[in-house]
């Protein structure tokens, strides 16, 4: 009864920072768009860089042994990865005051995609008799729908597009619907009783992800994406999601230490 309820409340938490963001880039919107991307900026940097954090504790929590061991590698990496493309955007955008050098922050991001898709590979790897093929061409499907319709319209934007900037502009779609496969099969499992609490934040966190990054390119293409744009609230969800994830997991270690000490008593 007690785990429950404190799990209840690291969800109300959860909801309440959620909001707490959405309504903070929604008044940032209305305040001008200079003080939107200030904003996101910020918050951007803090939550990957307690993201950064809270994933090295859990490195030296379970090790490098085992699946789990190194998944927490790859994803302690994909962390600071993702954290040094933050680290860029606000060096170029704020700092500088100029756009960032080319290929600069996608570098950091699309290494961060791969290592991504590996620790969820690992992750998941213990549980992989309970994912069916059902479950399998149900969520492939799924992927490559999403797919598509993105492919089409990098396509069909624009015929002049040099061919370092074609790559880098497909590289995020398809990364995309890569690493939507192992989180949609997370969130199955979830519901399944298969894997826990956190594990089904990440596979969440990464689905807002990949629907904050296709809705940018929707917007680019169509030249409506700003930086500081509402859409970015899904970006930093993300980094929430992993946040509150890794939180809940550090608090049910320390709960289970106390508990053996109290045992020892």
């Amino acid at each position: 009864m007690q785990l429950f309820y404190q799990r209840f409340n690291v969800q109300e938490y959860l909801l309440f920072t959620l909001l707490g963001i959405t309504a903070l880039i929604l008044l940032a919107n209305f305040i001008g768009p200079q003080i939107a991307d200030d904003i996101s900026n910020g918050i951007s940097i803090i939550l990957s860089g307690i993201v950064t954090v809270l994933s090295f504790f859990m490195v030296l929590k379970y090790g490098v042994k085992g699946n789990h061991g190194k998944a927490w590698i790859l994803f302690m990496l994909f962390s600071a990865y993702w954290f040094c493309a933050e680290i860029v955007d606000i060096i170029y955008n704020v700092v500088l005051g100029i756009e960032p050098w080319e290929y600069a922050d996608d570098f950091f991001y699309i290494t961060g995609y791969q290592l991504f898709f590996a620790f969820l590979v690992f992750y998941l790897r213990p549980f992989v008799k309970q994912i069916s093929k059902k479950i399998l061409v149900g969520t492939s499907i799924i992927s490559i729908f999403l797919l598509i319709p993105s492919l089409f319209m990098i396509i069909d934007s624009d015929p002049d597009f040099e061919k370092e900037n074609f790559l880098v502009l497909l590289a995020y779609p398809v990364l995309d619907s890569i690493i939507l496969i192992p989180a949609l099969i997370g969130v199955v499992l979830f519901f399944k009783g298969g894997v826990n609490f956190m594990m089904s934040l990440f596979c969440l966190g990464i689905i807002t992800q990949i629907i904050g990054d296709n809705s940018i390119l929707f917007l680019s293409l169509q030249n409506l994406y700003y930086p500081g744009h509402l859409v970015e609230i899904l970006l930093l969800w993300t980094y929430t999601l992993f946040s509150f994830g890794m939180s809940r997991q550090i608090g049910l270690f320390r709960e289970n230490a106390d508990k053996r000490s109290f045992s020892l008593c």
